[in-house]
């Protein structure tokens, strides 16, 4: 096998390890922290954790079982939260922003 060939597949692993490492993908099985699955949602952490705990929207776990403490959340629950169809953009909850449109007389 000729040196620049290993060399490039070399390179090319180093690449998706980087990536990996960099982006933190997320494994199938494994249940996110709050931090983790409001990256892969697309939402800041304090606003996750209001649909979350306070909104009742996504789906969560206690380990401790407790009141307070650290959460965790499922894929295939986020998946359901931010809606199957990967074409449309999904139905963010929240406020409604002010209309920048005021008529004053």
């Amino acid at each position: 096998m000729d040196i620049e060939v290993r060399l490039a597949a070399i390179e090319e692993k180093q690449n998706q390890i980087l990536d990996l490492l960099i982006n933190k993908e997320v494994a199938t099985g494994k249940a996110m922290t709050l931090k983790e699955a409001a990256r892969y949602a697309g939402y800041s952490p304090d606003h996750f954790r209001r649909l979350a705990v306070e909104q009742h929207l996504i789906p969560f776990v206690r380990p401790s079982g407790q009141q307070k403490g650290k959460i965790l959340f499922h894929k295939a629950d986020l998946d359901r939260f931010l809606g199957e169809d990967n074409d449309k953009q999904p139905k963010q909850p929240g406020r409604r922003r002010k209309s920048k449109n005021i008529k004053i007389w």
